[in-house]
């Protein structure tokens, strides 16, 4: 970000206060907020003097499956969820009778977090919401249309039938420290600053919905003296049949022997040498 000196007059003299060109916006009573993760802001680059790169190959291992396959989308299981719902639809206008309701699913979240019990189960935190148009004739001889959501959500830990790949921790907030030994050798050199922090990192597991169904029932509600109605208590059965893969690194040979020195094993071996 940029920065600048304003000076401003104090008991003592002038002073400089520093002031950023890039400022959030007063807080308001009404502040619109969103969903999408907003961007890194901008920052002052740094001068670098020099840089040494240095490389070396590494073996490519791949899993063996229970369920072979050749694409890199791995497979991990296709999964059945079921969520009861029960919600009320008020109509805009009353209704003699309901000539149609199309209904489609839609999901907005279908997030696998990798399970504590082993790498052969995972969290699954689903949401979404069923659309709906209803078709309703109001006794004047014309069809309206009427669009609702009905949202749902499901938080469920399921199998899986091929395994995850190993997750490696990151340690947030740790930083191994190295110092140096001052000149004087009486203490640490408090102008040279050394550390080591590591991140590792995973391939995310995906969501796939390749089918659903509803199952449903409609109370009819709240008659006027003219036997029309204008809320609907609908009892629905929400079937997804979701697929849930991961890109992993698939061995396609049946010794399953590794030569050299692997990714993970090295990210290993860079942890142990420094714990």
């Amino acid at each position: 970000m940029n920065y600048k000196n304003n000076f401003v007059k104090s008991h003592f003299g002038f002073k400089s206060q520093p002031t950023n060109d890039q400022k959030c916006p007063a807080t308001k009573k009404h502040t619109d907020f969103h969903e999408k993760c907003p961007p890194h802001k901008p920052a002052d680059q740094a001068e670098v003097s020099h840089v040494d790169c240095e490389s070396f190959d590494l073996e490519v291992v791949g899993n063996n499956l229970n369920v072979p396959v050749i694409d890199a989308n791995v497979a991990l299981a296709e999964i059945e969820v079921a969520a009861n719902v029960e919600a009320h639809i008020k109509l805009p206008t009353p209704a003699k009778e309901i000539k149609n309701i199309r209904k489609n699913v839609f999901l907005t979240q279908c997030k696998a977090v990798p399970s504590l019990r082993g790498p052969g189960f995972v969290s699954l935190f689903i949401t979404g919401f069923v659309h709906k148009n209803i078709q309703y004739s109001d006794g004047s001889g014309f069809i309206r249309d009427y669009e609702v959501d009905v949202p749902f959500s499901c938080n469920q830990t399921v199998a899986l039938v091929n395994p995850i790949d190993e997750v490696d921790f990151s340690i947030k907030n740790t930083v191994y420290e190295r110092r140096e030994l001052a000149k004087n050798k009486h203490g640490a050199d408090r102008c040279v600053h050394s550390q080591v922090n590591m991140e590792f990192f995973s391939e995310p597991i995906k969501c796939k919905l390749l089918a659903a169904s509803i199952n449903e029932v409609d109370l009819l509600k709240n008659f006027d003296k003219c036997g029309r109605f204008n809320k609907i208590t609908e009892k629905m059965e929400v079937v997804l049949l979701i697929k849930l893969l991961q890109t992993q690194q698939v061995a396609l040979d049946d010794n399953g022997e590794v030569a050299g020195l692997t990714a993970k094993a090295r990210c290993q071996q860079l942890r142990n040498s420094i714990e």
